[in-house]
């Protein structure tokens, strides 16, 4: 049995879940990308796992620092010591034409225990981590407003095994298929969630089929990543629990200007 308060789905449907912190708008899993969901008053924080040299938690999607900031290496390389003196939203900054501006990367810790109000999806971008998440959740005291997921099976069974059940988690490629291309029906799925993508790989994803099977198996259902209005206005006709974006500004005031109630 799952013994977790489900606060972490709470809310007006449906959330605005800004992915990566809203990275059209900010630099990506960033200092700033917090700071700024947290001023906009988003409730909800999509962001990605990764682990440094000495073993600190981080947020941060790709395996090397090369796309998103001044540095070029492997995050495995890298102690967080040197981590935290790297300019985490280097190459956003440029793009926009302020050469001057920095922010930093955060680890999970300082992230949970500085914004205690905020409800964080957490993508598990490598395995080996999970024992050292669930101390961290814990200790922060902050199982009620988790989500964690994994489009890689493995880390999720990882996840899985080793929480017992005891933190929310959404699907992983696995349970997406099950959904998409088998006959709805009650499954024993262990997740509460199911995150699915609007497109994947040329393939389109979301439909009222998969709507029906997640409502089918009592599972949340939030679609990735969403950033076109008309692709918004779809999901609010078949419906769904959560939109993660990278514009969630823009969605939130066409939600506000269309009145629109979950």
């Amino acid at each position: 049995m799952f013994l977790v308060k489900a606060t972490y789905f709470e809310g007006k449907k449906p959330l605005i879940i800004a992915h990566r912190g809203g990275r059209n708008i900010v630099p990506e899993n960033t200092l700033h990308a917090l700071e700024n969901t947290f001023t906009e008053k988003f409730t909800h924080f999509e962001t990605d796992l990764r682990m440094s040299k000495d073993g600190v938690i981080f947020l941060h999607h790709d395996k090397s620092f090369d796309r998103t900031t001044d540095t070029k290496g492997n995050v495995k390389d890298f102690n967080w010591e040197e981590i935290k003196k790297i300019n985490a939203g280097s190459k956003f900054y440029k793009k926009i034409g302020d050469y001057s501006a920095k922010t930093k990367f955060v680890s999970l810790e300082d992230a949970l225990v500085t914004y205690k109000t905020m409800k964080f999806n957490l993508d598990l971008k490598q395995g080996g981590m999970t024992e050292k998440i669930i101390k961290i959740i814990k200790s922060t005291k902050s199982i009620d407003r988790v989500l964690v997921s994994s489009f890689s099976y493995k880390r999720l069974d990882e996840f899985l095994e080793i929480s017992k059940g005891k933190i929310l988690t959404s699907g992983s490629f696995r349970e997406n298929a099950i959904a998409k291309f088998l006959p709805n029906k009650k499954r024993s799925f262990k997740v509460q969630a199911l995150q699915a993508p609007y497109y994947w790989k040329g393939l389109k994803i979301y439909s009222k089929k998969l709507r029906e099977f997640t409502n089918l198996n009592n599972l949340q259902l939030h679609i990735w990543t969403v950033n076109k209005i008309s692709h918004l206005k779809e999901c609010l006709e078949i419906g769904c629990d959560g939109i993660i974006t990278d514009e969630p500004v823009k969605f939130r005031n066409y939600l506000n200007t269309n009145n629109f109630k979950s």
